[in-house]
């Protein structure tokens, strides 16, 4: 049934509520005006009757409901989302604490079997349904789906504006600020009427790698090289800023990139991506290039106008149709002698505007490999795009943008406007 699946924070009044006051100050300084959107990679997902391994780290247990797409959604309104919808199911947005919502939070969402999703049925009316969540059979919470900001026909809405979405894509509508903890040898199971259970075990013990449904994780960095943080006036992260881009967001090769119109501000991001050649769980940092199949080149566009101070990056941001095109050729690991010494460049219509070195890395290839697996199981075909060097600039309708990774390879796309893009799919 699933291909992406998307979930959004702070759709439940009682979550805003709790978080009111702080969204007023740093670093949030304003609450988002748009839904705050993440991804439950292929690594989460797990259905009824499976186990799920528990982290030293307290854990929570957040029962939600799942929409799954029934057909292509394209910058669908919220009348007609209803026709577009397969079915519901319950689901369980498996978290650690929610400390934050400014940066991702993909140490605490995107862990091994984080996201069970149960069995679909079509439902005719969710406005009010009644979500409980039974621990060892003891109901530990119910909230209803009349306490959301924003419906399921809204939040396809808004999604579909910027993504397309496909058949057997799945939106999580959010949970309230409570979540029920849980702890090893717990049995969580979510019930809602019309919908069947979803049960599922938690254990402390190290489970067997499950074959992964849905996409290959295309991972990103924000802030990897020190040049392109203090370009953003910014300094260099601490620790791997790591978020997550949607499928729909891929383009490859001589491809157009879509600007949205009434734009300021939209950049190009020269970057080395990865891809993981066998699993990868708990790899050390001495061993991690083993792992690597070989290296490819993208171009991270990134809408700034849209940042909104940086909650969990927007996906407007950085997962809109078109804006990234990847170069599908892969040039195996053992071609590239030293990976951490390679010089990436961006053209913007023949003129060369970014320049850097991946000496320059915050965190090298290797570094992310492990800080990965450390707490989830990266698979072939995943991928991780490792951020880009100073030298950004704002790019326009008719501008054709090289982006080149030394011995590994070069991406061309043009820019179009939306009303180009638009003509061209009639």
């Amino acid at each position: 049934m699933k291909r992406s699946v998307f979930a959004v924070a702070l759709n439940h009044r009682s979550q805003t509520e709790h978080w009111k006051e702080a969204f007023h100050q740093s670093p949030y300084k304003t609450p988002p005006k748009t839904p705050v959107w993440f991804i439950k990679p292929r690594n989460t997902h797990r259905q009824t009757g499976d186990i799920i391994s528990l982290p030293e780290q307290q854990t929570f247990s957040g029962g939600t409901l799942a929409v799954v797409i029934g057909k292509t959604a394209r910058k669908v309104s919220a009348v007609d989302a209803e026709h577009y919808i397969a079915g519901y199911a319950l689901a369980n947005d498996v978290s650690l604490a929610e400390e934050s919502f400014y940066r991702p939070a993909i140490k605490a969402k995107c862990r091994d079997g984080f996201c069970p999703i149960g069995q679909m049925a079509a439902l005719k009316d969710v406005s009010a349904l009644n979500i409980v969540t039974e621990v060892n059979g003891v109901v530990k919470q119910s909230w209803s789906t009349a306490e959301l900001h924003r419906n399921a026909a809204e939040l396809i809405a808004a999604l579909s504006d910027f993504a397309t979405l496909q058949a057997g894509d799945v939106i999580l509508l959010g949970t309230p600020q409570q979540r029920i903890a849980v702890l090893a040898g717990d049995s969580v199971t979510i019930k809602a009427q019309g919908l069947p259970d979803l049960t599922n075990h938690f254990s402390d013990k190290v489970l067997p790698q499950m074959q992964p449904d849905g996409h290959p994780t295309l991972f990103a960095l924000g802030l990897n090289y020190a040049d392109h943080a203090t370009e953003l006036d910014f300094k260099a992260p601490e620790e791997p800023l790591v978020f997550i881009k949607a499928p729909n967001t891929l383009t490859g090769d001589k491809s157009v990139s879509v600007r949205p119109d009434n734009l300021e501000y939209m950049h190009y991001e020269a970057e080395l991506v990865v891809v993981i050649g066998k699993t990868a769980r708990n790899v050390s940092r001495t061993d991690a290039l083993n792992y690597v199949e070989g290296y490819t080149v993208c171009n991270d566009y990134a809408v700034r106008d849209y940042l909104e101070n940086y909650y969990r990056p927007n996906l407007r941001v950085k997962s809109r149709d078109t804006l990234t095109p990847l170069l599908d050729r892969i040039t195996p690991r053992d071609t590239i002698p030293d990976v951490q010494n390679l010089q990436l460049k961006t053209f913007v219509n023949g003129e060369m505007t970014q320049s850097g070195t991946t000496q320059d890395m915050v965190f090298s290839v290797a570094f992310l490999i492990e800080y990965l697996s450390e707490f989830m199981t990266l698979q072939p075909g995943d991928m991780i795009a490792t951020g880009t060097p100073k030298g950004l600039a704002d790019v326009k309708p008719g501008d054709e943008v090289v982006v080149e990774v030394e011995g590994v390879g070069r991406l061309t796309n043009r820019i179009v406007s939306e009303k180009q893009f638009e003509e061209s799919l009639k």
